[in-house]
C-alpha cells in the first residue's frame, strides 16, 4: 500500500492488443500498476476509503497517486491479460448485485411472479458470462453482498451487467425513470464510504448517463 506523488512515479501507456485505445501505465520501484480509478480534489476521503478497500479488506497491493486536483488509484499487474482486464473492488461488485436484488424485486412485486423469472432468464441469457460465474441468477439473489464475498467481476463484466439491467428496467417498467431511484435506493445499506465509492466510479463511467442522469 503506498500513498505517492507524481515526483514519485513514471506514468506511461501501452497499447491495448485488442482495441484502438492507450492503457496508461504507473511504474514505481519496478513495479507495473494499472489505473482503476480517478477521483477529483474534492473526493479525498472516496479514494482513501477505495484504496483502504483494496489493501486492508482485499489484501492487494495498489497504489494512490495524490495529485493538485485529483487522486487516481492503481492497482499491481503484470504485463499480460490480467492488467487489461483486471478485477475490480469488491465494493463495485457488492453495489452491482444490490441492484440487481432491487430491480428483481421490483418486478416480483410490481408485476409479478410470472415476470420476475421472464426477468431472471433474460439476465441470465444476456449477461451469460457474469451470472455463471456468480453461480447463476438464482445465486447472485441469494448473495448477501454485506455478510459474503460478491462475484469477483471485472470492470468490463459490471458494465455489462448494468448496462443489461438499464434495459430491463426500461422494458419492464417503460422507457419512465421511477425504477431508477427505486433500484438506486438498494446502496443505501452499502456502508456511506462504500456507497460514496461505487456512486463515484458509476458518475465516472459511460453508465453514469444512465443511471445517474439529473
Amino acid at each position: 500500500m503506498f500513498l505517492l506523488t507524481p515526483a514519485d512515479v513514471d506514468i506511461t501507456s501501452i497499447q491495448h492488443p485488442k482495441q484502438p485505445k492507450k492503457i496508461p501505465i504507473l511504474s514505481y520501484q519496478e513495479r507495473t500498476f494499472r489505473l482503476l480509478s480517478v477521483f477529483n480534489g474534492q473526493q479525498q476521503e472516496e479514494a482513501h476509503a477505495a484504496w483502504r478497500d483494496l489493501t486492508d479488506n482485499e489484501g492487494r497491493a495498489c497504489v494512490l497517486l495524490e495529485e493538485p486536483h485529483r487522486f487516481s488509484l492503481w492497482r499491481l499487474v503484470k504485463i499480460d491479460k490480467e492488467m487489461l482486464n483486471p478485477v475490480a473492488p469488491v465494493v463495485y461488485s457488492k453495489g452491482c448485485v444490490l441492484m440487481i436484488q432491487a430491480l428483481y424485486g421490483d418486478v416480483e412485486q410490481l408485476l409479478g411472479a410470472k415476470q420476475s423469472k421472464k426477468f431472471g432468464e433474460m439476465l441470465s441469457i444476456n449477461a451469460h458470462k457474469q451470472m455463471t460465474e456468480a453461480g447463476g441468477f438464482g445465486g447472485v439473489l441469494r448473495t448477501n453482498p454485506l455478510a459474503e464475498v460478491p462475484p469477483r467481476w471485472e470492470e468490463d463484466d459490471l458494465s455489462a451487467v448494468l448496462l443489461e439491467l438499464h434495459r430491463l428496467g426500461e422494458k419492464f417498467f417503460g422507457r419512465s425513470p421511477q425504477f431508477v431511484p427505486r433500484t438506486l435506493s438498494a446502496l443505501d445499506v452499502l456502508p456511506e464510504n462504500d456507497k460514496a465509492v461505487f456512486l463515484t466510479w458509476l458518475r465516472a463511467s459511460l453508465l453514469g448517463n444512465l443511471w445517474l442522469a439529473p
